[in-house]
């Protein structure tokens, strides 16, 4: 009977015991960093000047004839969106985002495109922890719900935008 009382005692604390315990981890993302339009193609550059040519003129006879003018030529950029927000884009993303068992810990920063045709273009992977969080990674950006982009604009012209994100992943408190 004591054996089995032993035994029984035993077992509890090796079960509670963190050596046998498999590694808990816990994943978060950051904020956008690093947000920036790209370069527009000729044909939109082309098409982007002749608006701000455009606009220049009308303020000039505007501003001539003596009228109520404003000058809102530096509002005609408009940045991607994603549908209810960045704040949704990151909601889907985390839980979307399935961290391998055996993950390990540390930073995996992606570089993500969107491209001018409402759709996730590119996504690059600059850092990781290891294979398979960054499979896992660009397994989670291929899914249909994180391609529901619209493109960034000036003068309504779509063009393309980039920004940076980072999964990171650490053990469970």
């Amino acid at each position: 009977m004591k054996k089995s009382c032993f035994f029984i005692i035993i077992c509890i604390f090796l079960f509670n015991c963190n050596a046998i315990r498999k590694k808990s981890l816990v994943h978060y993302l950051s904020t956008l960093e690093n947000i920036k339009v790209l370069s527009p193609t000729k044909e939109e550059s082309v098409l982007i000047d002749s608006f701000k040519l455009a606009s220049k003129k009308f303020l000039e006879e505007c501003e001539q004839n003596g009228g109520n003018c404003i000058d809102d030529r530096g509002n005609m950029h408009l940045d991607a969106t994603f549908p209810k927000g960045i704040h949704n884009f990151r909601i889907v993303l985390f839980e979307k985002f399935k961290l391998p068992d055996d993950a390990k810990e540390g930073e995996n920063l992606s570089c993500v495109t969107i491209g001018n045709k409402n759709n996730l273009e590119k996504i690059e992977i600059l850092k990781y922890t290891d294979e398979k969080t960054k499979k896992a990674i660009e397994d989670v950006f291929r899914l249909k719900e994180l391609n529901v982009w619209t493109s960034a604009k000036i003068y309504g012209i779509p063009v393309k935008e980039q920004f940076e994100i980072s999964v990171f992943v650490k053990k469970k408190l």
